[in-house]
């Protein structure tokens, strides 16, 4: 179900000073994934088609992470939230729908808890909604003030009474308003005597005092509300993710042996009957077949297939790689841009030498080829099916091995048949 009448404002302008570090805070991974990443993934997941970032820090860094669809805003000025929502309001005045907007650190948020506080917010008729949660350690949050279902105040931390410190339901920093009325209340909030900022929260007032009063939405899981503000809180992230990861994988039918010891990045796809061994690092963009055996100490990057029945070892990296069906890459082996037919098999300390020094170059190994211990393939190069290297043996770029040929050496030849 798209969700065409709402387009979604990630709030991504900060920089992230508690991180301590050079890079701005949207930008650190979590499950293989910026922070960012994943709240758009997750808004996407929620049906919302049209997105757009405020950006600020680090500008031209954060939109180079960003695919062509997202749209981007600048905010020059760190003037708080509500003043990044106001940056959005040229690229919006013609919207005529909902404006759900999101801090760009929400990493844990789930694409099925948006779309119910979505359609919560659709069937009430009300003239905003807040996600909101129940938490046992709120501090660092703003606390909500209700009147009944009514949130008629956020008190952001800095500015709560030693009252409202103790209420326990906080703020996730996710809402949903009509654009127009967004907009128009924002035009009336001040800036905050303390921190000289124009406060989003501070909206919830203006539609209380105007008559249209906003809605709590209140979840269960206090997860999803995390904000990743510090090295802590991202390593808690990275943790939450993974557990949601493993939890998927292994209802599908895949076996993780330690998950607390492996990663597995969020959107990779494992078939049934497969066993990931602890220490196993697998990331995005990544797709496993049936009754594989990954692992364990086993690296598979970006763009990588792994068919039914392969195994990749103790010690082995994989990038970029295509391995067919039966095919074995068990112990200490490297392949980089290399695509392995099926039932090939990989002798132990196996590299295919993909960087020329300017380019990564191909390697094609084709079906029921086997590679002897230590072989060296110097891209680009094609073993043609069937054929066999010697132990130790180095194959120069573009020096082909044809088909059911033995070569052996460095450089490694062809052993000619019947030679005594």
């Amino acid at each position: 179900m798209t969700n065409s009448n709402v387009c979604a404002l990630i709030l991504a302008a900060g920089r992230g000073e508690r991180m301590k570090s050079e890079l701005v805070k949207v930008l650190h991974k979590a499950a293989g994934f910026s922070i960012l990443e994943h709240v758009i993934q997750s808004v996407k997941e929620a049906g919302v088609r049209r997105i757009v970032v405020v950006i600020g820090s680090q500008a031209k860094q954060v939109r180079a992470s960003l695919q062509s669809d997202i749209e981007i805003v600048y905010q020059k000025k760190p003037l708080g939230t509500g003043h990044a929502v106001l940056m959005a309001e040229s690229l919006l005045k013609k919207w005529r729908g909902e404006v759900l907007v999101l801090p760009g650190d929400a990493s844990c948020l789930k694409g099925k808890t948006l779309r119910s506080f979505i359609e919560a917010h659709q069937e009430s008729g009300a003239s905003g909604r807040v996600l909101t949660a129940q938490v046992d350690q709120p501090f660092g949050y703003g606390r909500v003030l209700r009147q009944g279902k009514h949130v008629v105040r956020i008190r952001e931390e800095l500015d709560a009474s030693r009252e409202e410190k103790l209420i326990c339901e906080i703020n996730s920093g996710i809402y949903l308003f009509s654009a127009s009325e967004l907009f128009e209340k924002l035009h009336r909030i001040q800036r905050n005597k303390k921190k000289h900022e124009y406060y989003l929260t501070d909206v919830i007032s203006a539609f209380g005092e105007s008559g249209k009063p906003v809605e709590a939405h209140q979840i269960d899981c206090s997860d999803e509300m995390l904000g990743v503000n510090t090295r802590i809180d991202l390593q808690k992230a990275h943790q939450i993710l993974m557990a949601h990861e493993m939890e998927k994988h292994l209802a599908n039918g895949v076996t993780i042996v330690n998950p607390i010891q492996t990663v597995i990045a969020r959107g990779v796809k494992i078939g049934q009957d497969t066993v990931v061994h602890p220490f196993t690092w697998i990331d995005r963009d990544v797709e496993i077949g049936r009754q594989c055996e990954i692992g364990p100490f086993a690296k598979i990057r970006s763009g990588s297939r792994i068919h039914d029945g392969a195994v990749i070892g103790s010690f082995v990296e994989v990038v970029r790689t295509r391995v067919g069906k039966n095919s074995r890459v068990k112990h200490l082996s490297y392949l980089g841009d290399t695509i392995l037919g099926e039932d090939v098999n990989v002798g132990a300390g196996t590299i295919t030498a993909n960087y020329d020094g300017k380019l990564k170059q191909k390697t094609v190994i084709e079906d029921q080829v086997f590679l002897g211990c230590n072989t060296v393939l110097v891209a680009p190069v094609t073993i043609r099916k069937k054929a066999k290297t010697g132990a130790g043996a180095v194959v120069l770029a573009r020096h082909s091995v044809p088909a059911g040929k033995t070569v052996v050496g460095v450089p490694a030849k062809i052993i000619k048949q019947g030679k005594k």
